[in-house]
């Protein structure tokens, strides 16, 4: 893919991506998962989405690959684009559990202060030129599917709703 994939442009200083094309990857992603959790027919479970398995053609249109082999829930992809949301958000990639946690973690705490408080860790390099309202409930719904009940998960139907219309009544994001 021309432009690589998610990976290249999380934590890196030489690359960059503009909020208004963050926010098209991330509803796109959230649109495939809904098309293959809830619309394919029989779920059809990716495993292991994360920044690597994001490319991004010429245009910026994303692509799912490296499918897994391993039986798992659809919750378990809910999850992991939970995680790429405050990945992207916060401009860093969690690398293994130690750093998964204090990511979350990190993004639980502004958000305990406050929703407006979750503006305090977006990307640096975004420099400030991004929507706040997108931001915020971006970082919401990214915290909402981290919930590790996953009957307190959100539908990707419903988080796709939430991308896409800011009229949308935002996720409840159950307490920690």
């Amino acid at each position: 893919m021309p432009n690589g994939n998610l990976d290249c442009f999380i934590d890196k200083d030489n690359t960059f991506l503009d909020w208004a094309t963050w926010y098209k990857v991330l509803l796109g992603l959230a649109s495939a998962l809904v098309y293959l959790l809830e619309e394919y027919g029989n779920p059809v479970v990716h495993r292991d989405v994360k920044p690597n398995n994001v490319m991004l053609d010429s245009q910026y249109n994303e692509h799912i690959v490296d499918f897994g082999l391993a039986r798992a829930t659809p919750e378990s992809d809910v999850y992991s684009f939970g995680m790429v949301v405050l990945e992207v958000g916060y401009g860093k990639r969690s690398k293994g559990i130690i750093d998964e946690n204090s990511l979350v973690d990190s993004v639980w705490t502004l958000y305990e202060k406050g929703v407006d408080a979750l503006l305090d860790c977006v990307d640096r390099l975004l420099e400030g030129k991004f929507d706040e309202e997108e931001v915020k409930r971006s970082l919401v719904v990214g915290l909402t599917c981290l919930h590790l009940d996953f009957m307190l998960q959100p539908q990707m139907r419903k988080v796709v709703q939430v991308f896409m219309n800011h009229n949308e009544p935002p996720l409840n994001l159950p307490e920690s």
